[in-house]
């Protein structure tokens, strides 16, 4: 079963979140992982990956924190879970590194890169505020 990583899901919430306060300032990661009970440091390592993808902006410094940059509805799940996790392949004969001891024989790989350009079309068509 396919399963979006926590690293994702709190990402997710993040972003949420922040899109509600569009327009009311910057969040604050530290309140943030209070306010939803999430894990401060990994969250901060989220919010970083967001911030260099161009979900998100940084503002270090004192009274600090991020803010979206992009509409809601501009951002695409492909972006928010690449941004967070890298490319993201079902299959690992169609990853960059992936290697398959079975590739010259194999019966299935061209359904299953069929399945996983569809995955791709289907995260590409939902956006932040579709969810």
């Amino acid at each position: 079963m396919m399963r979006i990583s926590m690293k994702t899901d709190y990402g997710l919430i993040a972003l949420k979140h922040m899109a509600k306060q569009q327009g009311d300032g910057l969040v604050n990661a530290r309140e943030l992982a209070t306010k939803f009970s999430l894990p401060p440091n990994l969250l901060a390592k989220i919010l970083q990956s967001l911030s260099q993808s161009g979900i998100i902006e940084a503002q270090k410094g004192s009274g600090g924190g991020y803010r979206m940059v992009r509409n809601s509805s501009e951002v695409t799940l492909t972006e928010i879970f690449e941004s967070i996790e890298g490319p993201i392949h079902m299959i690992m004969c169609s990853s960059a590194d992936g290697s398959c001891t079975v590739e010259d024989s194999c019966t299935v790989r061209s359904g299953l890169v069929t399945l996983e350009r569809k995955f791709a079309e289907f995260f590409d068509s939902i956006t932040l505020a579709d969810v």
